[in-house]
């Protein structure tokens, strides 16, 4: 699957920022600090990192490619103009010898399971894109054609990609309960899906994920 092979072999394992930085090779779980960009749901990837530090529950299915208010019923509150979602995650090769890049995506849920907006996509462009199939988690929830935050893999590291609180659609998304997802799968290697449910209101709050495979430190933090 990713970077530089001629023929990737698909991935084999089941078991996930807008615009990150690579901030430099950080093979067999050494960790990176990469500066990161302002992530939102139109522009490129390169608009999506912020300042990264080195810092993951069950899956909901969404219905494909479409967006909705989350839980509650009622009309809510647009999300506060300026407020951010952050996501820092620490990505970690298992085991030892060389490892392709995975593909990672980050996107937002309603807390009924419905897709709301990528916030990041990593994965090898071109003759790669046909191992997208193999994020079947971002597939189902966004059918697959959310691309608007796409950009190459990145070595292992620690990233931090920020939601802007639009939706995919470029429209404010109402206040309420969300879902942080985070798929990472690579040649060879484990699968993993990481799931963090939080609450964004009008005040600040965060939430914590547990470690999986090669996943760790995963926060979120909601800032109005």
């Amino acid at each position: 699957m990713p970077e530089d092979e001629p023929t990737p072999l698909p991935l084999f394992e089941r078991a996930i920022s807008r615009r990150a930085l690579l901030g430099g090779a950080a093979l067999l779980g050494v960790a990176l600090t990469v500066p990161t960009v302002a992530c939102g749901s139109s522009g490129g990837d390169s608009k999506a990192f912020a300042s990264t530090s080195t810092t993951e529950g069950p899956s909901t299915t969404a219905s494909p490619g479409t967006t909705t208010a989350p839980s509650g019923g009622g009309t809510a509150a647009a999300i506060p103009a300026g407020a951010t979602v952050t996501t820092d995650f620490t990505y970690a090769v298992s085991g030892g010898g060389f490892a392709k890049n995975p593909y990672i995506a980050v996107w937002v849920q309603t807390a009924s399971g419905q897709f709301v907006d990528t916030v990041s996509l990593w994965y090898q462009s071109g003759r790669g894109q046909k191992y997208l199939n193999d994020m079947r988690a971002w597939i189902t929830a966004s059918g697959g054609k959310d691309l608007s935050m796409s950009s190459a893999t990145r070595n292992a590291g620690s990233y931090s990609v920020v939601w802007d609180g639009n939706d995919a659609s470029g429209a404010r998304a109402p206040q309420g309960d969300y879902v942080i997802c985070i798929e990472c799968a690579r040649e060879k290697g484990p699968y993993q899906e990481i799931t963090v449910p939080i609450s964004i209101a009008s005040g600040p709050s965060s939430a914590n994920g547990a470690d999986k495979g090669e996943l760790s430190k995963v926060s979120v933090t909601y800032a109005p």
